[in-house]
């Protein structure tokens, strides 16, 4: 870490920040673009298919999805300890830190795996139409399996990442979703010599590619003679001694505010299913788009967790403040450009997922409330990010819950069923509680900043 700021130390600005972090984020966009285009990839193949295909797929992805985030923002806790080690050329820590992560995700993903099971057995529960039933079982299965495999994926990506070996894990992120595309239109449609296996060909072909990224990134860790260091590390037991309590205790309160926040989006899919099999198709295009944006704004707030760590751990305050603001610059600047080119070309990417007229239509009916929320998302992703690279990650959860349960659940189903808006209502409580977020994301992440200046002033 200590040769991405040597040259800046002389001369640290608002300019040069700003430069480095689009650069240290470019990368991680370009991953985090890769993981969208496998949904975006089975939403589309599947949506040509059939539109019980694409509606059974909408509801598997947006329930298993709080999973998926969830694990995703347990491993973040990795990256800022991997950093600060990495800043003090401490690489037998960082290796440590390494082992304790995927220790960490195996046990999360056990956890996990029990969850799964319980959902399985009440998704008859679930007030989803009948006639979607036999392709819902079958495809949920292989997709939780698949979900698993990227626990151990998160983990190897956050280590890589905190040493700012970015272009890892891109690499691996675009070599698998070739891997996914060729597969699901072998699957799918049954070419080559295979079977037509409809949707659960394309979750066949999701299981392999993360399967693959998983061995992939092991192999880049553990087979490459510049990681020796790092190895050594992994394997001491000494070095390992405290730090699965540390890298559990910094992920899970970043991993219970992302999974509370995509439960805002996935577990509405319920109500969204109540409505009938068309706005499931439809949810589930608008939610497919609308991930692009979201992964893009967590890629370059990934990126200043990783700087305002490093700079944390030198005590460089004024710097970290530079890296909030440059983050939330950057991220504002995504969100116009996100918000008004989907509203600009909302048909034609509608069209991309399906053929139905009807689903496009209703689609169009959703484009209000999601470009109000953009915003808020920004912001709040934006400033957790900053909490997350100070290490101060408690006071997320109660804004979190207050946000994403007692505020955006709830306003859905007033907006979708008392006051009648169907489909657009349920989309109109997520402007509502992401801001409210963000305000509060802000105002934590301006306090525990000055707490911290002033300390260290003080001695």
């Amino acid at each position: 870490m200590q040769h991405i700021f040597a040259v800046m130390e002389n001369r640290i600005t608002f300019k040069s920040i700003l430069k480095r972090l689009l650069v240290l984020a470019g990368p991680i966009v370009i991953g985090q673009l890769g993981v969208v285009l496998v949904s975006f990839a089975d939403t589309f193949m599947v949506g040509h298919y059939g539109v019980k295909e694409l509606a059974a797929a909408s509801f598997v992805n947006n329930l298993t999805m709080l999973l998926v985030v969830t694990g995703l923002g347990f491993s973040l806790g990795l990256t800022p300890l991997v950093s600060e080690a990495e800043g003090r050329a401490d690489r037998k820590l960082a290796g440590a830190l390494l082992r304790n992560g995927l220790k960490s995700n195996a046990v999360l993903a056990a956890l996990v795996f029990i969850v799964m099971v319980v959902l399985y057995l009440n998704l008859d529960n679930m007030g989803q139409p009948e006639e979607l039933l036999p392709l819902i079982k079958p495809y949920y299965i292989v997709v939780s399996v698949s979900i698993l495999c990227t626990y151990f994926f998160n983990a190897f990506k956050q280590f890589t990442d905190g040493l700012t070996k970015t272009k890892v894990s891109m690499t691996v992120i675009i070599a698998s979703n070739v891997m996914n595309i060729v597969g699901n239109y072998v699957l799918i449609y049954g070419k080559a010599g295979f079977p037509e296996m409809g949707l659960l060909g394309a979750g066949i072909s999701t299981l392999a590619a993360r399967i693959f990224t998983v061995a992939a990134m092991a192999g880049y860790v553990f087979f490459n003679k510049r990681m020796k260091e790092y190895v050594a590390g992994f394997r001491s037991k000494a070095e390992s001694r405290g730090l699965l309590g540390k890298v559990t205790r910094l992920g899970i309160p970043i991993g219970l505010q992302m999974g509370m926040e995509t439960a805002s989006f996935s577990l509405v899919v319920i109500l969204v299913g109540k409505l009938g099999t068309t706005e499931l198709a439809a949810h589930q295009v608008m939610v497919t788009i609308s991930q692009i944006c979201y992964m893009l704004y967590i890629a370059v707030a990934s990126a200043s967790a990783i700087m305002i760590s490093s700079f944390n751990g030198r005590k460089m305050f004024r710097e970290i403040s530079l890296t909030s603001r440059a983050a939330y610059v950057s991220v504002l600047g995504l969100t116009v450009i996100c918000a008004g080119s989907v509203i600009l070309f909302l048909r034609p990417l509608s069209s991309l997922f399906t053929e139905s007229d009807i689903v496009t239509d209703m689609v169009a009916t959703i484009a209000l409330p999601f470009l109000l929320y953009q915003f808020g998302d920004g912001l709040q992703i934006a400033y957790a990010n900053a909490l997350r690279g100070l290490q101060k990650v408690k006071p997320i959860l109660p804004i979190a819950f207050v946000s994403y349960f007692i505020i955006s659940i709830p306003a859905s189903y007033v907006f979708a069923f008392p006051l009648g808006m169907e489909l657009p209502g349920i989309w109109y409580g997520f402007p509502i509680s992401l801001t409210f977020a963000g305000i509060f994301y802000y105002l934590t992440y301006r306090k525990a900043y000055i707490k911290l200046a002033c300390n260290h002033d003080n001695h």
